[in-house]
């Protein structure tokens, strides 16, 4: 703002020797003062969300071969708000883990599409879950889908090549043999594949379904002599690292196997056509053997129960009060049962080192393994008699079981 300066003429002159100075302008510049508080008060608050709303997010997702999605995202929240609801991606969410700050657990309800999180005083939050949904395989191509209103990440399984991205990524880079790819807000859609044919990891996937699937035919009382030879050729080829053969027997196995389950369930049903006396009186046997069973099943309730109360009322007399179970600690599960996996073993020293009971994600996480795979173990543990499986909410929690069979301690 200029100002101008101008002294009085001495006929204008004041008494007393004052000297009179004149502003000019004074009418814009009492205009314009109010409008620079009016600009500098909007500039002020103008910073302020970016300070008070500003939100720190973090959301990732890591792919496992099977094609399940692993979730995890962190979001900073209002510690005076009781609940804090959050988007899920995908319907079908298994394992749901919802913590503090401090890694403490809070309570969490499904809702829908939503996760409504009791914060407890939380100034963060962070989720855990696994969903099937984001996921789908076309032939060889796997295609990952999402629509997130902010930036994340996606970690793709090893020995992947991507084939196709319809989103500029913000950045690539390979971790540990896997890409690591940030992208954009908005729809993204990555399509992949595994490698090439005949890696190790490919043969593997192969022969394991291959074998999937014929221990389910198998389980019908549906023979399969072609299809477990094919796939004994192909672990051969593995176990001399052809993986390229191997792939390819195990894949062919499979295709085997369903032509034989095709051909025995039509002999069976042409069988059944051509006899409808023997059908007829298959029918009646099986009633009658029905009802031989609903009533032996009675008969052996009833004793199993009267043997159970009086094993409850020894086993009252037996232990003292107020006496504490406690699992049994690691070492003497090994030395009873000596023939576990080394991979089991290491499970079992992790549940044990962590109080006893950890929950199934805690485990893919600590060993990065994908869910099937720790599931499989996992029940291989409970076949053992070692572990037991509660279910909460909508994850699986491990727990080493109090009293182990073969234990004199």
């Amino acid at each position: 703002m200029e100002q101008k300066l101008e002294l009085a003429q001495p006929e204008y002159a004041l008494p007393e020797g004052m000297i009179f100075v004149r502003i000019t302008n004074i009418l814009t510049m009492m205009a314009r003062v109010p409008l620079l508080a009016v600009c500098f008060v909007l500039v002020t608050l103008a910073s302020i969300p970016q300070h008070t709303f500003g939100v720190s997010r973090v959301l990732d997702f890591t792919i496992d071969t099977d094609g399940t999605s692993h979730v995890f995202y962190s979001t900073e929240v209002d510690p005076l708000e009781p609940d804090f609801k959050m988007k899920l991606f995908g319907t079908n969410i298994d394992n749901l883990v919802a913590q503090d700050e401090n890694d403490l657990l809070l309570s969490s309800q499904i809702d829908g599409k939503n996760v409504i999180i009791e914060t407890l005083g939380a100034s963060q939050v962070k989720i855990d879950y696994d969903t099937a949904d984001l996921v789908t395989k076309n032939g060889k191509i796997w295609s990952f889908s999402i629509d997130t209103p902010y930036e994340y990440s996606v970690l793709l399984p090893k020995n992947t090549v991507i084939v196709g991205m319809n989103a500029f990524p913000l950045n690539m880079q390979v971790v540990d043999e896997q890409s690591l790819i940030s992208l954009p807000d908005g729809p993204v859609e990555i399509n992949y594949v595994f490698g090439v044919l005949g890696t190790g990891q490919t043969a593997t996937l192969a022969i394991e379904k291959a074998r999937d699937l014929i221990d389910n035919i198998n389980k019908e009382e549906i023979k399969t002599p072609l299809a477990s030879a094919k796939l004994e050729e192909a672990i051969s080829a593995f176990n001399d690292n052809k993986f390229s053969s191997a792939e390819v027997l195990a894949n062919e196995a499979k295709n085997i196997a369903l032509q034989e389950q095709k051909i025995a369930l039509s002999n069976n049903e042409t069988k059944s056509d051509n006899n409808p006396l023997s059908s007829i009186g298959g029918t009646i046997i099986t009633t009658a053997a029905t009802i031989g069973t609903v009533a032996g099943a009675i008969i052996t309730i009833s004793i199993f129960i009267k043997r159970a109360k009086s094993a409850i009322k020894k086993t009252v007399e037996l232990l003292p009060k107020n006496e504490k179970i406690v699992p049994p600690d690691k070492e003497t599960i090994f030395r009873l049962k000596p023939e576990l996996r080394q991979e089991d073993k290491d499970m079992v020293s992790y549940i044990s080192e962590n109080g006893g009971q950890v929950y199934e994600s805690e485990l893919r996480k600590k060993f990065l393994l994908p869910r099937t795979t720790t599931w499989r173990a996992v029940k291989r543990l409970e076949r053992e008699g070692i572990i037991e499986i509660e279910k909460i909410d909508q994850q699986n929690l491990i727990k080493l079981r109090k009293t182990l069979e073969g234990n004199q301690e």
